[in-house]
């Protein structure tokens, strides 16, 4: 057993938009097989092929080169990429073509980064108490998450780019963040394969690329109590593999989530999910713990025949993978030629997407009786740990050039309800008709509080939810309750058009149980 052989198991993350000399030494000592991308390595995105062929030479051998481009809350690709709608998003035009067109679209941009592996699309179904999943699945049902996902691996398989349904046996309904601490789901086998499990076995059969398992307990499945399914062999192997007859790749989350490493070392976790069936091992940040879990894992497979046999059975799963998927691009860099492509596909889907809970027809189209118009907007941060940073004056600039007469208030998210009132108070007055864009109000309380305030006693006060929709299911009081599903500039630039009375929109077809 070879040192390169074990280090085809690992896809690992670098800092800085260029890999340093350490991390190219330890790629090439160990034949690292694949890395995964973030916005911290596109600084300047037009360098990223450069620096994945630098990487791939140093490897020795064609790489995989991973990123999480699911679309609306997860994009790491923000400059010089087009903003691509989120899943939920996508789901609620109720259009499954357009689906596909869009996951074809997200693959043409990624193979002109030289990128071939797309760990999308999300098959959770998603729970409204989920902290980390949201607008990021495409509903609440079996149904619709398997007819969307499906799409969306058609789409990227036609693109020529690996997909990757997540994050099995689906974490919709965990009520903790696995980036933090250890979900657990309690529910019978009946329940998740009914339920759950769904969604994933539509998915084996229309042939994805790669599973990624979840971070999360489930007591049906595996009796070790606290036992993650990334590192649980009746999920990886009885399941997936046995089961369900799954022959693509197993790829673990990322290794270096808190569910794992409050139990686990990250070294012995690797070993732990290699043993359970997983094929590669993520681990997106640290040198030092990649370099000790391959260390790890190579001393393990000197040592035991099974590993050793193991490793053997995971390379012919990558090398078959391997052959399937496209070389490094060797056209021009075209992207703006791509974004400007795909601006008519994202405009219509942003547009198809807005949905109405209910409306006052004295709302809309806003400020027609008022002299004034004030937007509450908040400040777009990141929430859970799978985000990137975001920038937050977009948001105004968008309102402002749109409704010029206009004024903005800025809240921060999580601003209890006095703070936000009394920033809304300098502009508010019986002429002034507000417009609230909530972030989550469904969690932070100050929100909702502020928002029952404000709306008191005005029936033309409108309620956007420009992330998740849930904040609108709590405030019966409002007439007029919107949802974007993100707050990427195309769904943003949707909603106004509808404010403005410039698009029609839709009361049907909500991918949640309103």
């Amino acid at each position: 057993m070879h040192k390169k052989q074990i280090g085809e198991l690992f896809v690992v993350g670098y800092h800085g938009e260029a890999p340093s000399y350490d991390f190219l030494s330890f790629v090439e000592e160990w034949g690292i097989g694949g890395v995964i991308v973030f916005a911290r390595n596109l600084e300047n995105p037009e360098n990223l092929r450069k620096n994945l062929k630098i990487i791939e030479e140093a490897s020795g051998k064609e790489i995989f080169t991973a990123i999480d481009q699911e679309g609306g809350l997860v994009l790491r690709i923000l400059n010089n990429g087009s903003l691509f709608p989120s899943a939920m998003g996508i789901s609620a035009t109720g259009d499954l073509q357009l689906c596909e067109d869009i996951y074809f679209a997200i693959g043409n941009e990624m193979q002109n980064f030289g990128l071939n592996f797309n760990l999308a699309p999300v098959l959770d179904i998603n729970h409204k108490d989920n902290p980390g999943i949201g607008a990021r699945s495409f509903g609440e049902t079996p149904e619709t998450v398997a007819n969307f996902g499906v799409r969306a691996i058609k789409g990227l398989k036609k693109s020529g780019v690996m997909s990757c349904a997540k994050h099995f046996p689906g974490k919709g309904h965990a009520q903790v963040d696995s980036h933090l601490t250890l979900p657990i789901i309690p529910y019978s086998v009946e329940r998740l394969e009914s339920f759950e499990l769904f969604p994933f076995i539509k998915a084996i059969e229309s042939g994805v690329d790669a599973i990624m398992t979840s971070h999360v307990f489930f007591p049906a499945f595996e009796p070790c109590a606290n036992l993650p399914a990334t590192l649980s062999k009746n999920v990886l192997t009885n399941l997936i593999r046995n089961k369900y007859n799954y022959e693509g790749l197993i790829i673990t989350d990322d290794l270096e989530m808190g569910a794992i490493t409050e139990r686990y070392g990250i070294a012995n976790a690797s070993e732990l999910a290699f043993d359970a069936g997983a094929d590669l091992l993520l681990i997106c940040h640290t040198l030092t713990e990649q370099r000790l879990a391959a260390e790890n894992l190579y001393k393990k497979a000197q040592n035991s025949k099974e590993t050793s046999n193991r490793v053997i059975a995971s390379l012919q799963r990558i090398e078959k993978m391997r052959t399937m998927i496209g070389t490094f691009p060797k056209t021009s860099f075209r992207q703006a030629e791509l974004i400007d492509k795909h601006r008519d596909l994202i405009e219509t889907v942003s547009e198809k997407s807005i949905k109405f809970l209910r409306y006052e027809k004295s709302a809309i189209p806003a400020g027609k009786d008022k002299k004034h118009l004030l937007f509450v907007l908040p400040m777009i941060s990141a929430l859970v740990k799978v985000e990137e940073e975001h920038e937050s004056a977009g948001l105004a600039k968008l309102c402002s050039d749109f409704f010029t007469h206009s004024k903005q208030v800025i809240y921060n998210p999580t601003w209890s309800s006095r703070e936000i009132i009394n920033a809304v108070s300098v502009f508010n007055n019986s002429e002034t008709q507000i417009i609230f864009f909530s972030y989550n109000s469904h969690i932070f309380r100050g929100q909702s509080e502020a928002i029952k305030t404000l709306s008191e006693g005005r029936d033309d006060f409108i309620l956007a939810a420009i992330r998740n929709p849930y904040d609108l299911l709590e405030q019966q009081q409002v007439r007029t309750l919107a949802a974007t599903f993100g707050f990427r500039t195309p769904a943003i630039l949707a909603l106004l058009r509808v404010l403005a009375g410039e698009k029609s929109f839709s009361c049907d077809g909500w991918p949640i149980r309103v």
